[in-house]
């Protein structure tokens, strides 16, 4: 192993989908000649995977639905404030007095009480009369 296979493995490690024209511009190299070395490297166990990282949050998320009792003289901004929370995936506006029912998604339980201290309840005319976790989905 030489600096230009260092080098090479540097490219990789930056962005292991990096195409050997990439890289060999990079390295001062032909194409042929980076995918001969990365090849060897492969060969030599010194390149045992190509691999990523991510971000994703694996872990479900907390799911609760919450019954609002609006102050239907507020109901256009009532309405347009909740579609501005990010937590807050689905919003029904209900007949007769039933008001408005929307489902919440959290990353954790923790963060309930915040959502509805911290946003929800702040909204003028915004009156929270239930809140139910959702532990189960069935269909």
């Amino acid at each position: 192993m030489d600096a230009i296979d260092i080098q090479i493995l540097e490219e990789l490690k930056s962005d292991s989908r990096k195409s050997f024209n990439i890289i060999a511009e990079g390295v001062g190299k032909t194409e042929a000649t980076v995918r001969r070395r990365v090849n060897k490297l492969i060969e030599d166990n010194v390149i045992k995977k190509f691999t990523i990282d991510f971000s994703v949050n694996t872990k479900p998320k907390t799911q609760a639905t919450v019954k609002i009792e609006p102050d239907f003289k507020e109901i256009k901004n009532i309405l347009n404030e909740l579609k501005n929370i990010d937590e807050i995936t689905n919003i029904w506006r209900l007949s007769g007095n039933c008001g408005i029912f929307i489902k919440v998604e959290i990353e954790s339980i923790e963060k309930f009480n915040p959502l509805i201290e911290e946003k929800l309840s702040q909204i003028k005319g915004c009156k929270i009369i239930e809140t139910c976790f959702i532990t189960d989905i069935i269909k």
